[in-house]
């Protein structure tokens, strides 16, 4: 037998099992229903989407950490706290573990394609579901723990920075998430450490000067209701070149500026003195390299995939050749190349910024709507209460199809007199 009809042999076999492995491109059962469910949430249908995340975030698969942050981000727009924290937990512990993408998932993820490793998103994701976590525990009144999802939010980032070699960055990441600061810097106010909370205040102006009102609201504790209003869309991941790279689109330029918002308490404005400004975005941070992740398996994949292409074509071109095996090179190095397609999963229902609001009302139960005029936003809350000691904090996720009013879920504080 031939030397090359023995190569031939080998080959095939391996661009079969290939091509069994790779079949099927298109979204399966999950990823439609976990579609649809997104699309339910952007129509303001929260207990549609709830219904299908609900399920699918107990599918311990690749998708599990996507689908818990799809699923908290749904409850918490509808007010359901404990379905939040509970799907926002799950992911939180998946996300701060070791070795969740080692072993035979990652072996996989060699042999097939990317997107069978279990998902951790981009570090701006990782960020925001810290960050959403903490807002459940804050929204409870549990500064403490509350404190340590925010710290951890901003320790991950200043690692993440570190490891690409670059420690100067750490506070180039860190203005980009200022954020975290402001509400660090809360958390503290609460638990009684006004000298850590003003060094976490001092340290989001010093990143972002324009913040001084927010923080020095924040720092003197005076507010008795602090509204968290996420608004707009968050950066979609597209493919983008040879299909080997990932890039996010839109971008700030294409949408544009944010607006401001405005807010009305009993049919009354009133004045938010310099907080109405977002203390970040993310459309602008995910065009920054340093908030992506390098992936060396996709680039690995593709060195081996051309690598086999041009073994193919010099197969193929070289005199006595044997076609067949050369064409067997070049289609498997095709079909690595094809696994090689950049996962392009991503957090759907994230906001393009969030407004921290801080407000002094009188005691009692109030109608309180956000609005944004120059987008003909609106969405409208009756019987939130402002406690007569204390603070408490209600989310608003501004949506086009959720407008209200919508009645107050059910609140940990004691019931005051309207």
């Amino acid at each position: 037998m031939k030397r090359g009809s023995i190569q031939l042999r080998l080959v095939l076999p391996l661009v079969a099992a290939m091509l069994l492995l790779l079949g099927g491109c298109g979204p399966n059962e999950h990823e439609r229903a976990a579609q649809a469910a997104v699309w339910d949430f952007n129509n303001g249908n929260f207990p549609a989407a709830i219904a299908k995340l609900h399920s699918l975030a107990q599918e311990t698969n690749g998708d599990f950490v996507l689908n818990n942050l799809r699923l908290g981000s749904v409850a918490l727009a509808a007010g359901d706290l404990d379905e939040a924290e509970a799907a926002f937990l799950r992911a939180y512990e998946v996300l701060n573990s070791v070795g969740v993408n080692n072993g035979g998932r990652s072996l996989g993820a060699v042999v097939v394609a990317e997107d069978m490793k279990v998902w951790k998103g981009e570090p701006f994701e990782r960020a925001m579901a810290n960050h959403y976590l903490g807002l459940t525990y804050y929204m409870r009144g549990d500064y403490a723990n509350a404190r340590a999802c925010y710290e951890n939010a901003l320790f991950k980032l200043r690692d993440y920075a570190d490891d690409q070699g670059n420690k100067r960055d750490a506070r180039e990441v860190d203005s980009d998430f200022a954020l975290a600061s402001l509400m660090l810097g809360k958390c503290w106010v609460h638990l009684g450490r006004s000298d850590l909370a003003q060094a976490n205040f001092d340290r989001a102006v010093s990143l972002r000067p324009d913040l001084a009102p927010i923080a020095r609201l924040a720092s003197e504790g005076k507010n008795n209701v602090l509204l968290v209003v996420d608004f707009g869309y968050g950066p979609q991941k597209v493919q983008t070149g040879d299909g080997s790279l990932a890039g996010f689109r839109p971008t700030a330029a294409q949408v544009g500026s944010i607006p401001s918002p405005t807010v009305v308490v009993d049919g009354r404005p009133v004045g938010l003195q310099g907080t109405d400004l977002p203390p970040m975005d993310l459309l602008a941070v995910a065009q920054q390299q340093r908030w992506q992740s390098i992936d060396t398996i996709r680039t690995i994949k593709n060195v081996v995939g051309y690598g086999l292409m041009g073994a193919g074509a010099y197969e193929g071109l070289r005199q006595h050749n044997d076609p067949l095996l050369g064409l067997a090179l070049f289609g498997a190095g095709m079909l690595v190349r094809g696994s090689a397609t950049a996962d392009l999963r991503f957090w759907d229902t994230l906001p393009r910024t969030t407004f921290v609001l801080p407000l002094q009302l009188p005691p009692g139960r109030h109608t309180i709507s956000v609005e944004f005029p120059a987008v003909g936003l609106t969405q409208t809350w009756r019987g939130l209460v402002a406690p007569e000691q204390g603070e408490a904090t209600y989310y608003f996720r501004m949506l086009r199809w959720s407008t209200g009013p919508f009645d107050s879920p059910t609140s940990p504080l004691p019931a005051v007199k309207p």
